[in-house]
């Protein structure tokens, strides 16, 4: 179910469209939706492609790889193979080609309906917002320029961002598996289980979810990392609420302090992919689709990024970092100034991204990261901040629908 039906009430589209999940989950998701018009923007992203078309810019822009769900809970700490750390965009689920307008468009009126949330003024969050902007024009035009793609490394600046990255990296250490996992008497750990956050799995599942790691670890020549001592499910997020998704302790470097965790999650069919006029490239399975994305869009590649098979459903896995440890930028939601400040490195960053998302023919003769660069020097982009507009306007109505509906 990838698209709502014209006239179809709201909180009837999200039901329908969360038809073939698990239903307890959906129950989640719909009480998270509810929650505030940030939470239904960062959950409904189906809805966002059903009024695309409608709400773009009248110029969307060249046409490149995008995240498909741009928006500001999706930036974050990834560990990358060499075992340090960067702050990228950390969600590829819904990645598509588009206009590259399309993910600016969402991140920016993301900016604007979580500025809300974050009791930010109106002018205050469009501020940030069009700073968020400036700086992604100047990360483009200076990118393809200088033939240089910047990142965003714990050494690499200095600020409130670098400051959130800091606290990962430290946190980070052999230590940090105590935030998910505890030692049995007999020395080894397992998963802490809760509810609300790693409940079990039943023993036939847990022991196809073990052979699938197991073997993914026999076919790239780590079958001893990879050797599976626990499983549960995980429950994560709010648009991907209902998907089956498992945390996997695995063996790693050595028992017990050198265990790793592994986030194993179902990949299906981008969302958006419907509303979005370009012919898509083909992959073998969805997760294969999501993990290319996040290796070409990010700076360097994540730890443990791969697919594995589970029986017919695709699954994308990479290494876990606890929620702890993950540099949301909520928490500079009550400091303007530094929250500004890490806005624009964001948008540096979302610039830097769609330059690496831009490698294809843009046409004959003509290369599409030069396509990009002077889109970004045109009004092309001055129109972005309008199209948010109209789509943080246009949330905010389908939320006010969806809210009278949830509490009757």
């Amino acid at each position: 179910m990838n698209s709502t039906v014209a006239g179809e009430p709201i909180f009837d589209a999200i039901v329908r469209f969360n038809a073939d999940r698990d239903d307890d989950l959906v129950r989640l998701k719909l009480k998270r939706l509810d929650e505030s018009v940030f939470c239904f923007f960062r959950g409904t992203d189906e809805l966002f492609g059903e009024a695309w078309n409608e709400l773009r810019p009248r110029d969307p822009g060249p046409a490149i790889l995008c995240s498909g769900d741009l928006h500001l809970e999706n930036f974050g700490a990834c560990q990358s193979q060499e075992g340090d750390f960067r702050f990228e965009i950390n969600d590829f689920d819904e990645a598509v080609v588009a206009p590259c307008s399309f993910d600016l468009v969402r991140c920016t009126a993301s900016i604007l309906l979580a500025g809300e949330d974050w009791g930010l003024s109106p002018l205050d969050a469009t501020g940030i917002a069009l700073a968020f902007l400036d700086q992604y024009r100047h990360a483009v035009i200076d990118a393809v320029d200088s033939g240089t793609v910047g990142e965003i490394s714990p050494r690499s600046g200095e600020g409130p961002l670098w400051d959130l990255l800091n606290v990962t990296s430290q946190g980070a250490k052999p230590g940090f598996l105590d935030h998910e996992t505890r030692r049995k008497k007999n020395g080894t750990r397992e998963i802490i289980r809760s509810a609300k956050k790693h409940p079990d799995v039943g023993p036939k599942r847990r022991q196809r979810i073990q052979e699938a790691i197991e073997d993914h670890g026999k076919a790239i020549g780590k079958a001893g990392a990879y050797k599976v001592l626990d499983v549960t499910a995980r429950i994560a997020g709010i648009g991907s609420l209902g998907l089956r998704r498992y945390t996997v302790l695995i063996e790693g470097g050595g028992s017990p302090d050198r265990n790793r965790l592994l986030d194993v999650k179902e990949a299906r069919r981008s969302v958006v992919a419907d509303h979005i006029e370009i012919p898509q490239p083909a992959f073998p399975t969805e997760a294969e689709r999501v993990v290319e994305a996040q290796r070409q869009l990010q700076s360097r590649q994540a730890l443990g990024l791969g697919t594995v098979q589970i029986g017919e459903q695709s699954y994308r896995l990479r290494e876990m970092i606890p929620d702890e440890n993950r540099s949301s930028l909520d928490r500079l939601q009550r400091k303007p100034k530094k929250l500004k400040r890490a806005v624009e490195v964001v948008g540096q960053l979302v610039g830097w991204s769609q330059v690496r998302g831009a490698n294809r023919p843009a046409g004959a003769g003509s290369d599409e990261r030069q396509a990009l660069a002077e889109w970004a020097k045109g009004p092309g982009i001055d129109a972005v901040l309008a199209a948010a507009v109209r789509v943080a306007d246009h949330t905010q109505s389908e939320y006010d629908e969806y809210h009278r509906a949830y509490s009757q």
